[in-house]
């Protein structure tokens, strides 16, 4: 399947987000591309690595991220989702999220891989994860979300809420990912 993401907030959008898709049982593969209409060089920090496990605060610079949840059924808002995000340096981060803003970890383990390609106008890439055994559930719901550099900052989602501010830990926002 494949969305476009929609800008959070009524302002111009300065950049293009096409994703796609697809899952086969704990395996999930999303493809993006962002295309960058105006504003300033991509945000990045070199001091974040190649660990998902050490990038804590990644989300401050640009970053691609994916919430992934699988669910018993469309009411079981509390069941743990996993966080995984990607910056155009191919620097990746993962946590699963309990609670949204009060209980999260790191995955012990996880198989995650990533992988971009930057240019000055565009950013495009793959995260390919198999869902950790920690997430139960046969429906897989979720949302894709961005964080850009701007000026101010914009922030991009599947399903935006729709209040002033973005919040992209809202599970009753999230939607089917398997339809």
């Amino acid at each position: 399947m494949q969305a476009y993401l929609k800008k959070h907030g009524p302002t111009f959008s300065g950049h293009s987000i096409k994703i796609s898709w697809q899952r086969s049982d704990r395996a999930v593969v999303i493809d993006f591309q962002i295309q960058k209409r105006i504003g300033p060089a991509w945000q990045v920090d070199e001091v974040y690595t190649q660990d998902w496990s050490k990038n804590w605060g990644l989300w401050n610079k640009d970053v691609i991220e994916a919430f992934l949840q699988l669910r018993k059924d469309e009411n079981d808002l509390k069941a743990p989702y996993l966080e995984i995000q990607v910056s155009p340096l191919n620097q990746p981060f993962a946590l699963i999220i309990v609670e949204p803003r009060n209980t999260f970890f790191a995955p012990k383990e996880l198989s995650f891989k990533t992988e971009v390609t930057l240019t000055p106008k565009m950013w495009s890439g793959k995260m390919e994860v198999i869902l950790p055994p920690g997430l139960t559930g046969d429906k897989l719901y979720g949302g894709f979300f961005s964080c850009l550099a701007h000026d101010p900052r914009e922030f991009y989602a599947l399903s935006p809420n729709p209040e002033s501010n973005p919040d992209f830990h809202r599970p009753e926002l999230f939607l089917s990912l398997d339809e």
